[in-house]
């Protein structure tokens, strides 16, 4: 089989590699669409050693595909099933599995395993990581679910009202997909950052108002309180940055909530800045309504299609990140890898 492997940093080739077989609770399945993300880029670059130790090995982790063989004790696939995964690893069987939360799963042999790999014609997958893919859901829409979960799971605890205005700080892969979960909860939406055409394709998604930066790191607090005086009700943090939690606590309203996708710094507020504000800060770590995604997706709430800019095949893999990661990134959206014929 075909699988895009990286060698070291920036260094992602294609080449053959022996199909893999699924263990006893596992799938096989046919790679037909990827969508690279934040988290695929970091892995791609990997600066500093964060992301991967040891080379060569996959990436990519946002995809659907069809089931093209079941492990011996696989229930409720079956060959041909269209299917999306998600993205981390689960027990299914401890506290927080049984009660939905299989994004935070007490097991720790799970809880910090390595996201499965889908550049790639075939992967294997844990099939309680997998779902159907509803009438009305194509494998482009069901290959960018990462966004719109994440959102999903920031949003059941933020617990943002229909009317409120939210900012979603960031404006990529993830940002696009919180706006248009955003959109469809029906909350006022800031897309906040996004230099060159990214920004503009927060707007194709949904959101009501733009406030764009120039430069990597530019201060803009002061355009959003334009658009809500006093203070934005909740806050959606993307881009995983500095400048971006930054923003966040510049931005948010007393009393108003905040959602962290990750930051590689401490906190730019102190325990008192909090309580004199009472915010409310919840952290993020992916989420698990992939079913819910897909749902509304199938109810036409939510389309990140206009966000797509290319399209290339799984041998034009390198040229991809490329793109994702080169000087004209900003002007580009969701790529996605056409992997396989559907």
């Amino acid at each position: 089989m075909k699988a895009a492997l990286l060698h070291g940093p920036s260094d992602i080739r294609v080449m053959d590699i022996d199909p893999p077989e699924p263990e006893p609770d596992e799938v096989i399945v046919r790679v037909v669409r990827y969508a690279p993300y934040g988290t695929d880029l970091g892995a791609y670059k990997n600066e500093g050693g964060k992301y991967i130790k040891d080379y060569p090995t996959g990436i990519g982790a946002d995809f659907s595909g069809v089931v093209e063989k079941t492990g011996s004790a696989v229930l409720g696939f079956d060959i041909g099933d269209r299917v999306s995964a998600l993205a981390m690893a689960h027990c299914g069987q401890c506290r927080n599995c049984r009660a939905g939360k299989t994004n935070i799963c007490l097991d720790d042999s799970f809880l910090n395993a390595g996201r499965q790999v889908c550049c790639q014609t075939h992967t294997r997958v844990m099939a309680r990581k997998l779902a159907k893919l509803p009438e009305g859901v194509s494998f482009e829409d069901a290959a960018m679910l990462g966004g719109i979960v994440d959102a999903l799971n920031a949003f059941e605890m933020m617990k943002p009202q229909v009317g409120e205005t939210i900012a979603v700080v960031g404006v990529g892969a993830m940002g696009w997909g919180a706006v248009g979960t955003a959109k469809a909860a029906g909350l006022r939406v800031i897309a906040v950052g996004g230099t060159g055409k990214r920004s503009k394709l927060a707007r194709a998604v949904g959101a009501d108002h733009l406030v764009p930066i120039t430069s990597h790191g530019e201060e803009v607090s002061a355009a959003v309180l334009a658009l809500a005086p006093d203070g934005v009700d909740c806050v959606m943090e993307t881009s995983a940055s500095d400048w971006g939690v930054a923003q966040c606590f510049s931005i948010v309203t007393p009393g108003g909530r905040i959602a962290l996708t990750g930051a590689p710094a401490p906190l730019p507020i102190t325990p008192w800045q909090l309580v004199h504000k009472e915010v409310a800060i919840f952290g993020v770590r992916a989420g698990h309504h992939q079913d819910l995604a897909l749902k509304v997706i199938a109810d036409g709430k939510i389309d990140l299609k206009p966000s797509i800019t290319h399209r290339l095949a799984l041998e034009d893999a390198p040229e991809a990140f490329r793109l994702l990661t080169g000087p004209e990134s900003q002007d580009v959206g969701r790529v996605i890898i056409e992997v396989t014929d559907p």
